[in-house]
This record gives structure tokens, sequence and C-alpha cells, in this order.
């Protein structure tokens, strides 16, 4: 026969049984958890700026042109322009097209264009005039927007300037013609 200890015992262990139970009811009935499960996709974009239609403007100018400005096979470089300035009032004009070829809209965040540096005669660059502006007059600025499919028609012109009174005995090269334009997403 089972002692009053050992009946008390089993007793006392139902009981914790049953309040353990109880505790875990009551537990599963006052908690609750909260989930969010998700997926995202982040779909690739296509960013691309860059140029086209590099036109040489008609010139009845004595400016001679060595060697024709083009395109880089990137698009994103115009290079190789080798030019003769013979006279006063000579120049070199070119329109080309910035050009908004990808999914996101973008503005101009830097923008820069050099002055002329001349080699053999400083006293000649200050008649020389290296300009970029858009064809319809309009200055270039920073934070110019370019719109997805939108292009920019821009006139580069390159000139020497009508006072210069006397032409160098000796060829001037004239350095530093470039221009940057730095464009992020709008």
């Amino acid at each position: 026969m089972k002692s009053i200890k050992e009946d008390y015992k089993d007793i006392l262990i139902a009981v914790l049984i049953m309040g353990i139970l109880s505790m875990t009811i009551a537990y599963a009935n006052f908690t609750r958890r909260l989930q969010i499960v998700n997926t995202a996709k982040v779909n690739a974009t296509n960013w691309d700026i860059h140029f086209e239609n590099l036109v040489l403007q008609d010139n009845s100018s004595m400016a001679i042109i060595n060697t024709p400005a083009s395109i880089s096979e990137g698009k994103t470089i115009i290079s190789g322009l080798d030019v003769s300035l013979v006279k006063p009032g000579d120049s070199v004009t070119y329109t080309f097209d910035i050009v908004n070829a990808g999914d996101l809209d973008a503005k101009l965040y830097h923008y820069f264009h050099s002055v002329p540096v001349c080699q053999n005669n400083e006293s000649v660059c200050e008649y020389v005039h290296y300009n970029l502006k858009y064809t319809n007059g309009n200055d270039i600025k920073i934070s110019d927007t370019l719109k997805v499919g939108e292009r920019k028609n821009v006139t580069m012109t390159l000139s020497l300037d009508n006072s210069l009174t006397n032409m160098p005995k000796n060829q001037v090269e004239l350095s530093d013609l470039y221009a940057v334009f730095d464009y992020i997403q709008e």
C-alpha cells in the first residue's frame, strides 16, 4: 500500500502539471506573435546619358579643320578636333545632342568648361573664345534637367576675336579645350 506521503507527492505532481498546463493555455491566449514576411525585387534600370548628332556647322571663315571632332565609341566623349584659326574672326562651330536614353530622369550635377591655354604666346589667349550653350541660346546651368527620352541640342564654338589686331608671327598652340557634364539621377 502507498503511504500518505506518496499520495501527497502524486497529488502535488498532478497539481503542478495542471498548473503548468493552465499557465501555457493562459499564455497562449494572452500573447500573439505578429509577423510580416515579404519579398521584394528592385528592377534593373538603364542609365544612358550620351552624345549624338555631332555636326560641323557651315562656317564662312578661313578656319582650317585639320581633323574633325568625333564622338567616341561609348558616346560619352567628343574629341579629336584639330583646327587652325588663320585670321581674326575665324571660328569653328559644332552642334551636338545630349540624350537621355535611359530609364531615369537626370539633372546636371556638375558642369565645367575650360579656358584655353596658349603655348608660345599668352597674349593671344585673351582673344580666343571657347563657348558652349544650348542651341536655343540659353546658358548651360547646374540642375538643368534631362527627362527620360529628352535630348538637348548644344552649340560648341571656338573662335578668334575680331578685335585681335596683330596676328602672331609663329604658330600658337591652344590647349585645355574641354568641357565636363556630370549627370545624376533627378
